[in-house]
């Protein structure tokens, strides 16, 4: 890894149903860690997370369901994985504007919504 200027070390400490557990995460960065505040890698780490988990996962598994697919089938998971993203690159590029719920409801109100953003790129 040619760029990698620090490893981040994140500790934290979380109090769940009375119960206080402790976990360690690690991240690599290319920003050099002589010159860069402590305050910079935290906004770094929280906005990681905020993109990924809200904008990502969240719509995967709460939206989409992703979690609940219980088939062994690699190619079938495969398949479903690469739809899914397909799906949020179509909605980020065409429907940026749009909530998930309203994108949802259409598609599901309109078969040839969602076919004319996949074949067509237009969201008509």
């Amino acid at each position: 890894m040619p760029f990698v200027r620090s490893l981040v070390v994140v500790h934290k400490t979380s109090i769940r149903q009375g119960k206080e557990t402790a976990s360690t995460r690690y991240y690599l960065s290319s920003l050099d860690c002589e010159k860069t505040k402590a305050a910079r890698f935290d906004e770094l780490v929280r906005g990681h997370w905020g993109g990924c988990e809200n904008r990502n996962h969240w719509v995967r598994d709460h939206l989409m369901r992703e979690d609940d697919t219980r088939s062994n089938n690699w190619n079938l998971n495969s398949n479903l994985a690469i739809a899914r993203a397909a799906v949020l690159h179509l909605k980020g590029n065409l429907l940026r504007g749009e909530t998930w719920v309203s994108t949802m409801e259409k598609a599901s109100r309109n078969i040839s919504f969602a076919y004319h953003l996949v074949v067509n790129h237009d969201a008509k």
